[in-house]
């Protein structure tokens, strides 16, 4: 995440090849749909915009009841296993499934599998709260989710900030969770004597205070190309998701966030995954996981991007094979 800092610090550079890289992207755009369409071949992905990311979700919102707090969820697919997906940093259920990068990462594992997205508390269709929710709160959620939806034993699967309220609940409920999966995340973000490889606090504050300006798209989304989606439009989606206080006080209850003691008490099957080039949580932070987690298995991507499995179709495959071999 110390990439933020140079990304914002050499804006300037970036901008003179950003426009550089444009003016051959538009040349090329060109030549590549018109081949294309020559050889019968459909045109590259359509533009993503805000009239579509604004959309209602698709799926039926519903609620669950977590000690008064109303709790956003969805369901998706048909089929069992349940899998319950704790969202990243951000959620907002309707934003997030007209993403493309997200839409089409529960598409696919709805092939296989029940889907049960939810907003966290104070975030999304979730009921707003005064403060940032602690660590309790959140962990309580994902049962109170579970119990709603029906789903008596499941797959938890955490992305990014959502992974270390995932591990709390696999090592609280062990007779629910059957398998767990840990995408780009880490048991601790912030850097400390003991945990040099985190991020510094300067890194964290650098997303708070840069939000809805689009500097960390870079960060989050690199493979979508400017020319997929604009950069005015980028900054839309992250006005939609948050504003910046919200964000600041997330940020500093991630700064307290560690697990670390509770990675050796996992007990279930657990699925480690993480892009190589990963900007937002470097690898090496999900090595740590797989390092402490017992007998977790750890799947490297090859791709730059934070949250977008469904760039990597062999990853869908991989927690297929690793759903269907749980008992």
């Amino acid at each position: 995440m110390e990439i933020w800092i140079w990304f914002d610090e050499n804006e300037g550079i970036l901008s003179g090849i950003a426009a550089t890289l444009v003016i051959f992207g538009a040349l090329s755009t060109v030549g590549r749909d018109f081949v294309l369409k020559l050889l019968g071949f459909s045109k590259p992905p359509q533009k993503i915009t805000l009239a579509e990311i604004s959309k209602p979700s698709p799926h039926k919102i519903q609620f669950a009841n977590s000690d008064g707090v109303k709790i956003a969820y969805t369901e998706q697919g048909k089929t069992s296993p349940d899998l319950i997906v704790t969202p990243g940093i951000i959620s907002n259920l309707h934003v997030l499934s007209n993403l493309p990068p997200i839409r089409d990462t529960m598409s696919g594992l709805a092939k296989f599998s029940r889907v049960i997205n939810f907003d966290k508390r104070g975030q999304g269709l979730s009921d707003p709260i005064a403060e940032v929710a602690s660590l309790g709160e959140r962990v309580k959620d994902i049962g109170a989710v579970a119990d709603a939806g029906g789903a008596d034993r499941f797959v938890l699967m955490g992305i990014s900030e959502g992974g270390p309220m995932s591990i709390c609940y696999a090592v609280a409920n062990p007779d629910r969770v059957k398998g767990l999966i840990l995408f780009g995340t880490t048991p601790r973000f912030s850097r400390s004597d003991d945990y040099p490889i985190g991020m510094s606090d300067r890194a964290l504050n650098h997303l708070s205070q840069n939000w809805t300006t689009g500097a960390a798209r870079d960060i989050f989304f690199p493979s979508i190309s400017r020319e997929t989606m604009a950069d005015d439009t980028y900054r839309a989606l992250e006005k939609l998701l948050s504003d910046r206080r919200s964000l600041h006080q997330i940020v500093e209850y991630m700064k307290s966030l560690d697990v670390r003691d509770l990675l050796h008490k996992v007990s279930c099957p657990t699925l480690v995954i993480h892009f190589s080039g990963d900007l937002a949580v470097p690898l090496h932070m999900g090595r740590y996981l797989a390092d402490h987690i017992p007998n977790a298995r750890f799947l490297e991507l090859a791709g730059v991007d934070h949250a977008d499995l469904a760039s990597a179709p062999s990853a869908i495959t991989e927690i297929r094979d690793f759903i269907n071999a749980l008992k």
